[in-house]
């Protein structure tokens, strides 16, 4: 079941009726769990068969999700190479790796994503903090391989990230 809450963007109601549609109207307690970007409410109390249909239900929510991001990307043509461009193997590094104490001593959190700009009438090359927030080293290493196993370019993926395209919800709000 899904619900869009666009009347009340500062805060969330769950009806009656939606809290029976979910089969969380007979519980005496429900529980909020409030993740990154996430709320989740289950009930308070659950027997075993009760705890696995609800992991069932996160597992499905986990994996349409999961669908919608792979859907929203190109999928990998391998470079239109015989063989697979260095994205879709191995570990993902930053494009420019600076140590922790020369970020520190110019003032910028270790975390801060850089990037390098060529000078040629100098030759030189210089490392410059980047205008983007996220890239491909951002997701974690499990879900790289997840997304490369369903044939995700990296790439396209890569470009959204740094773009912070809209993947999920745009036409869904409107077909709802």
């Amino acid at each position: 079941m899904k619900t869009i809450l666009e009347e009340y963007p500062n805060e969330v109601r769950i009806s009656a009726a939606e809290l029976e549609r979910a089969n969380l109207a007979e519980w005496a307690r429900l529980e909020l769990h409030l993740l990154d970007q996430t709320a989740v409410v289950i009930p308070g109390q659950m027997t075993v068969m009760e705890l696995l249909r609800t992991v069932e239900a996160l597992q499905s929510l986990a994996s349409d999700l999961l669908a919608a991001l792979c859907a929203a990307c190109e999928q990998c043509n391998n470079c239109e190479m015989d063989e697979p461009c260095d994205q879709m193997k191995g570990e993902v590094h930053s494009e420019v790796s600076v140590p922790g104490y020369l970020l520190e001593e110019l003032g910028l959190e270790p975390d801060t994503k850089l990037a390098y700009e060529a000078d040629p009438e100098s030759g030189a090359i210089h490392i410059v903090e980047a205008d983007y927030r996220f890239d491909l080293t951002d997701i974690p290493a499990p879900f790289l391989d997840t997304l490369r196993e369903c044939g995700v370019c990296m790439s396209d993926l890569e470009g959204k990230l740094v773009r912070e395209d809209v993947v999920y919800g745009a036409v869904e709000a409107e077909n709802s």
